[in-house]
């Protein structure tokens, strides 16, 4: 059976994605390519996402993506601000069973580059409630990274004890999520989510080295981090113009002091009979980590006005960083999207439910990054097997 989505369903199940199964054929291929520029990074991803029924009662999903990074940064790697190139690669694999009311979930995923992996796994459980008006979900996962010094450039050797002699540094990662949704309404569907992460090992540059003012030391951060944070969200379809409205809030906190507050407006509108296009607005601000700043007093001979861990690094060395992440700074996304069914151009047989989508945003960051652009195109194509 083919099953071909007008836009108005399009928009319908973006209404309820947190609440309801979406709607789908028995399978779709998704090609999608992602391009961001900024100052001094750019980045080519292009990526492959599948879904396919697995009998009556399961799911699986998968995907595979590249990335190609371009960068002049010394904090990449990069020998006297020489432009370099690297890729990542990952894949991952997830499966869903269906047993109602509830839906069980696990899924893996596996990325290398020349100097860093990462393993990750997870599993979940989903529950549909009150007629499947409410939606309540739980996930919980584990990753376990390795970090190299492989691109090291030049004659400088990162003086990290785990990084000697070609060894690498470990990182894990265990995170935790929960979600609510609730429809409300015929049109309207809230809901909230809670995520941590437990972070312990090396989380630092290998290669960032940082400004005092008589030298450069090594970029040291805490080993320890712990992540959460909190969002809500509400949907509201307007049948009167086929408009869909999305509002979001998400703050953020760990105990390295980062603050940040993130809220965002989407409106999808429907565009004659096959094809809608969203407009976007999202505002970020956060404050800096506790041992952040953008040139440190004195040597750290000296004397003793540099920042300590406070007791969050295992052998008692003090912090240091001027990554532009743990900066306090704000910025500004806007987003333009426009997707289309394969209909709208006289397409027949499985192209008509095909759906073509392109995105632009650009964002506007206030510390060293700088602004950036972010296009990406994709094609989605629904099939029977």
């Amino acid at each position: 059976m083919r099953l071909q989505l007008t836009p108005r369903a399009w928009l319908s199940a973006v209404l309820v994605l947190a609440a309801v199964a979406p709607a789908r054929a028995d399978g779709s291929l998704e090609l999608r390519t992602v391009y961001y520029k900024e100052r001094s990074t750019r980045v080519i991803q292009p990526m492959l996402d599948g879904m396919f029924d697995a009998g009556a009662h399961g799911l699986i999903v998968a995907h595979f993506l590249v990335d190609a990074i371009t960068s002049a940064s010394v904090g990449s790697g990069a020998a006297n601000a020489t432009p370099f190139t690297e890729k990542r690669y990952e894949a991952g694999a997830g499966y869903t069973r269906e047993l109602q009311p509830l839906r069980l979930k696990a899924d893996g995923k596996y990325s290398t580059e020349p100097d860093y992996q990462s393993l990750y796994g997870g599993i979940g459980a989903e529950i549909d409630l009150n007629e499947k008006n409410t939606v309540l979900g739980v996930t919980g996962g584990y990753s376990h990274d390795e970090v190299e010094s492989a691109s090291a450039q030049g004659p400088y050797v990162p003086p990290y004890p785990c990084l000697a002699a070609g060894d690498h540094c470990n990182v894990h990662t265990t995170s935790g999520f929960a979600s609510v949704s609730q429809i409300l309404s015929r049109n309207l569907v809230v809901g909230g989510s809670y995520d941590i992460a437990k972070i312990d090992g090396f989380q630092q540059n290998a290669y960032r080295l940082v400004l005092t003012s008589t030298t450069f030391v090594p970029e040291r951060h805490p080993d320890d981090r712990t992540r959460q944070s909190f969002a809500v969200s509400a949907r509201y379809y307007l049948p009167a113009s086929q408009t869909t409205f999305i509002a979001a809030y998400r703050y953020y906190r760990d105990d390295w002091h980062i603050h940040a507050h993130t809220p965002e407006l989407r409106i999808v509108q429907e565009v004659g009979r096959f094809a809608d296009a969203t407009f976007g607005y999202r505002y970020y601000r956060q404050n800096a980590a506790f041992f952040y700043e953008e040139r440190y007093p004195s040597p750290i001979a000296a004397d003793n006005k540099f920042p300590t861990c406070g007791g969050l690094t295992k052998d008692g060395t003090p912090c240091f960083s001027d990554d532009p992440k743990m900066s306090a700074f704000d910025g500004h996304t806007l987003t333009a999207k426009l997707g289309v069914l394969g209909e709208e151009f006289d397409l027949g047989g499985m192209w008509a439910g095909a759906r073509f989508e392109g995105i632009l945003e650009y964002i506007v960051q206030h510390n060293r990054f700088g602004n950036a652009v972010v296009a990406n195109v994709a094609l989605t194509l629904p099939f029977d097997y």
